[in-house]
């Protein structure tokens, strides 16, 4: 049987919250604009590995994400603030993410297997420069005029440098000046982070998640449990130590 799928890592923490953050915030202003948004799978802040693509075996599809997610522990990467890009068919508002190395290799390395085992799958899964981001917002081609002014917006009031203000309570504010002014210590601004878990996505559902942390494949019912996350961020605390 013919099945759709991708493959991803949904943002979680503190990352999970500036995405949804940005995009609630872009969409407002979007509609203010009058820029119509394009319709699409409910929000979920991800980082798209592969896919979409078509398979007649997705169990070979689960089995290698499992093998080649076996070979990886912590895979470092950045989220740094916000960006864009515009074509004929849509206009869209992301964040910008800097892969390491490591993800870069974990990523060739899982495209260069799957598409063995789809019929069907994106021109940009087997382009060597594969642009890694995490879609806000995407909205119709038309209203240029419109869409720049709202790309103007994003960057000064959806940067991560504005969501962590609108976070930090005033003394906390002016301790950061201090720091950056009078002992010359700044402020990054980017998101350090870990992909803990790859996802597998039939149709718009959770399939499985492969944890790289727990090395465990888990059911659409244990990658959704709290009691399931809780090991695998105590596990990545003992391996950090």
């Amino acid at each position: 049987m013919v099945e759709s799928f991708l493959v991803e890592f949904r943002l979680q923490g503190y990352a999970k919250k500036y995405a949804r953050w940005a995009s609630n915030r872009t969409i407002t202003e979007a509609k203010k604009l009058r820029i119509r948004q394009l319709p699409g799978r409910r929000f979920v802040s991800h980082i798209t590995l592969f896919g979409s693509a078509k398979t007649n075996n997705l169990g070979r599809v689960i089995g290698e994400v499992e093998r080649i997610g076996r070979k990886y522990t912590l895979i470092p990467f950045k989220i740094n603030g916000i960006s864009k890009f515009d074509n004929l068919n849509k206009k869209v508002i992301y964040l910008d993410i800097e892969p390491s190395r490591l993800l870069e290799q974990f990523r060739r390395e899982l495209a260069e297997n799957l598409v063995k085992l789809s019929f069907e799958y994106a021109p940009w899964d087997t382009r060597q420069n594969y642009e890694f981001h995490s879609t806000v917002a995407m909205f119709s081609p038309t209203n240029g005029t419109n869409f720049n002014k709202l790309c103007d917006y994003t960057e000064n009031d959806c940067s991560l440098r504005t969501f962590k203000q609108s976070r930090t309570s005033v003394f906390r504010r002016i301790f950061n000046l201090i720091k950056k002014y009078f002992f010359r210590r700044q402020e990054y601004d980017a998101i350090n982070l870990s992909l803990l878990r790859v996802t597998v996505i039939k149709g718009n559902r959770i399939e499985c998640e492969y944890d790289l942390v727990l090395k465990r494949l888990l059911s659409r019912r244990e990658a959704l449990s709290r009691h399931w996350w809780k090991k695998t961020i105590k596990k990545l605390g003992d391996l950090r130590r």
